[in-house]
């Protein structure tokens, strides 16, 4: 996984340190994907300039399901890590920049969920690949 450029964010931080307990503890984990996904419905970010932040959250969602499932486990720790840090981030209504502010508070969550989709590239399109010949 690439470096990623996170680390002036004190709220990123927190996110990450999260992660790593929220993994290993599968109520919690459930916690954060059912509302990341009640969430997604709620600010309806496919219908903005933002869509690209909905779909890599939805991407995320996938690939954290399928790993806690254990149908997938060909992602790396770090980069499992990343993405729930990402999705806990996501949930934080006060971080970089308050989402409680018309589009301009997402903003940082597109930031900081693009910062960790380039970091783990390889793992999201291996995981797309072994998911599109599941549908075979």
């Amino acid at each position: 996984m690439a470096q990623l450029k996170l680390s002036e964010n004190k709220y990123f931080d927190k996110a990450k340190e999260r992660a790593g307990k929220i993994l290993s503890n599968k109520e919690k984990l459930e916690e954060v994907l059912s509302a990341t996904k009640n969430r997604l419905g709620e600010v309806h970010l496919e219908n903005s300039k933002l869509s690209k932040l909905g779909n890599n959250l939805r991407i995320f969602l996938r690939m954290v399901r399928a790993y806690a499932s254990g149908v997938y486990k060909e992602i790396p720790w770090k980069s499992m890590v990343a993405m729930v840090a990402g999705l806990v981030y996501f949930l934080m209504p006060l971080d970089l920049v308050p989402d409680f502010i018309p589009f301009t508070g997402f903003i940082d969550d597109f930031t900081v969920i693009m910062l960790i989709t380039n970091a783990i590239h390889q793992d999201i399109e291996l995981y797309l690949e072994w998911e599109e010949t599941k549908k075979h």
